[in-house]
């Protein structure tokens, strides 16, 4: 399925909830991420309808992100839907790791290939601080337990802050050394609230890279893979680096974004967003909104003119 620039969309990263057991500072401060009543979330029943005409428009990829997915009861429904769909060939999800240690063989059942896990530091007062929990000991035991079930390559994500967590860099690179997964860093989005007024604490990358000459650059035979990767030697896993702000990917994006309450978002540094649940029921319209809004795709994000989201991040899904 190609857009107006010739990219081919292939990749659908789906949010099943806005709601989170965590209070991230960078995703939503100050208040509870949590699901309003009158909210309307997608069932299991829509999220196959969308998948299946997905799926027949050239989508091969399916992330499930949040909110945090493993707090939604019929999450293990939705992932046996969704992988019974012909044509896609990998699901994986978005978690903050909290309930993944009792989550990993339901979810392998259920059809789930691998897991990222969201990790901003190893250091359990650093964590509460950033998450509002004192939950690392769970995280960790669940990423051991993904590894151990075979919900690989398991990935961690971690979001540097400027005199937050950048002084654990080494600590990080410390778990690929010790664990087959991929640990990766991300550049902070201007996404939300804590993004937008917190551009001066953003951690490039390309810093880190320089800091550390002992990585060495893997050749990546994807060219929509956002992250590059390296190894050192020694280590059993890799690091990797994901640079929306100093590195932009745009030119070989392949992805589009499913909200909860049924907006198809083409990127996630724009505001637009298209509303298909009314074409739930209508096969052939609902096939041909998704081909429409994929073609408009815009051929760049706005991070770089002061982007001002809409939604906050559990909103959209990570």
């Amino acid at each position: 399925m190609l857009d107006v620039h010739g990219r081919n969309i292939e990749y659908l990263r789906i949010s099943v909830t806005r709601d989170c057991n965590l209070n991230c500072l960078y995703c939503k401060p100050g208040t509870a991420c949590r699901n309003d009543d009158r909210f309307r979330l997608l069932s299991p029943a829509d999220y196959g309808k969308i998948v299946r005409t997905a799926a027949e428009l050239g989508i091969r990829k399916v992330r499930i992100t949040g909110g945090e997915p493993l707090v939604r009861r019929d999450i293990y429904e939705i992932i046996s839907v969704i992988s019974s769909v012909e044509g896609i060939n990998d699901i994986s999800m978005s978690t903050n790791g909290i309930h993944l240690e009792q989550s990993v063989h339901r979810l392998k059942d259920a059809g789930l290939t691998r897991v990222n896990v969201s990790l901003d530091s190893l250091n359990e007062d650093n964590f509460r601080k950033i998450t509002g929990v004192n939950k690392l000991h769970d995280v960790l035991n669940g990423i051991r337990k993904a590894v151990i079930y075979g919900l690989v390559p398991v990935k961690t994500n971690t979001v540097l802050i400027k005199g937050l967590n950048d002084h654990e860099i080494d600590d990080f690179f410390g778990l690929a050394r010790d664990m087959e997964l991929d640990v990766r860093f991300i550049e902070l989005m201007p996404v939300g609230e804590f993004g937008e007024e917190n551009r001066g604490k953003i951690v490039y990358n390309s810093g880190i890279i320089a800091a550390h000459p002992e990585l060495v650059p893997v050749e990546s035979g994807n060219s929509s893979e956002p992250a590059r990767y390296y190894t050192v030697d020694g280590y059993k896993g890799r690091i990797g680096f994901i640079s929306p702000i100093s590195s932009s990917f745009c030119s070989c994006c392949d992805r589009i974004r499913l909200t909860c309450d049924g907006k198809i978002k083409p990127c996630l540094g724009n505001n637009r967003e298209v509303d298909i649940v009314e074409l739930l029921d209508d096969p052939e319209g609902l096939k041909a909104m998704i081909s429409r809004t994929v073609f408009e795709k815009p051929e760049r994000n706005s991070f770089e003119d002061n982007f001002v989201s809409s939604r906050k991040m559990n909103e959209i899904g990570g």
